[in-house]
């Protein structure tokens, strides 16, 4: 809905539209004209369509069908014919964490321990294979860093034609995201750590996101103190990555004695595995709550 003063702008997002919310509230011609609402798409929190049929602007992160009443196509069909309509950017990087998986019973999926605990070895015998064993010799990192950027580079375009000239979605197409992120990472990503996990981008990438979207509106950049004052927006937990993955790909960070935090409490690498495998062995399915307790 419009007031006399403000638009509303609806964004649609998972938990990158958390920070990206509060920098855009920040920023002083974006807050004079619009009031934002957000909503967590990975949460199907409903949207009401008088909320979509209203808004000024619409900030989202592509569904695809299989969300059936929150999918994109159908939310787009329901927003404001003259909102602007801006496909924000859904932030993934595995180049850290090749063995990441969203197939394994723990949070934070790691492939190759997995397989490791699936073969009924010891913890001794897992870790000194995972931690010491060759992994550059069993897997090619290199291609699984390029299919990582490839994937998301790909997701960033779009497809199908995208936006109308007047920025119109076109029904069913996938309309290119408003601040392409994938260039940035592969410049990057050796020297500064731009991800605390797969999905959870830092402070870096989110500022990047809030100025296209400004720059996208016709708005001023965020003012320097409220860039200067952004801090890494998930500081909670940072996902451990493997020595030979950091020393593989010459990364700054990330060698066998980088100290991670661990919601809370200071870990290594291997501090983390072995929590990992022991959660495995155990049976339990709650590996954040065991993280937080053990």
């Amino acid at each position: 809905m419009t007031t006399a003063r403000r638009s509303l702008c609806l964004i649609h997002a998972n938990c990158q539209g958390d920070p990206l919310a509060a920098l855009l509230a920040a920023a002083p011609q974006f807050a004079e004209r619009h009031e934002i609402r957000r909503y967590t798409n990975y949460l199907r929190e409903r949207i009401a369509p008088a909320e979509l049929s209203g808004c000024g602007l619409f900030l989202y992160q592509h569904l695809g069908e299989k969300w059936d009443d929150h999918a994109s196509d159908k939310l787009l069909a329901m927003v404001n014919p003259a909102a602007r309509v801006l496909r924000l950017p859904n932030m993934l990087f595995t180049g850290y964490w090749p063995f990441w998986t969203n197939k394994s019973p723990m949070d934070f999926g790691d492939a190759f321990l997995d397989r490791l605990v699936s073969m009924g070895l010891s913890m001794a015998e897992i870790l000194h294979v995972y931690l010491h064993g060759d992994i550059a010799a069993k897997y090619d990192l290199d291609a699984m860093l390029r299919a990582s950027l490839d994937v998301e580079r790909d997701k960033e375009r779009g497809a199908g034609g995208g936006m109308e000239a007047g920025g119109v979605a076109l029904p069913g197409a996938i309309p290119a995201v408003v601040a392409p992120t994938v260039d940035l990472v592969e410049a990057l990503w050796k020297e500064e750590r731009l991800f605390a996990t797969i999905n959870h981008p830092h402070r870096r990438l989110v500022l990047h996101v809030a100025e296209g979207v400004l720059a996208a509106l016709g708005m001023d950049p965020l003012p320097p103190a409220v860039r200067d004052g952004f801090a890494d927006p998930y500081p909670e937990f940072e996902l451990p990555i493997h020595p030979q993955v950091a020393a593989h790909h010459g990364l700054a960070f990330g060698g066998p004695d980088a100290a991670y935090n661990i919601y809370g409490r200071r870990m290594t690498f291997e501090d983390y595995a072995r929590r990992y495998v022991d959660c495995r062995m155990r049976g339990i399915d709650n590996f954040i709550g065991y993280l937080q307790l053990v």
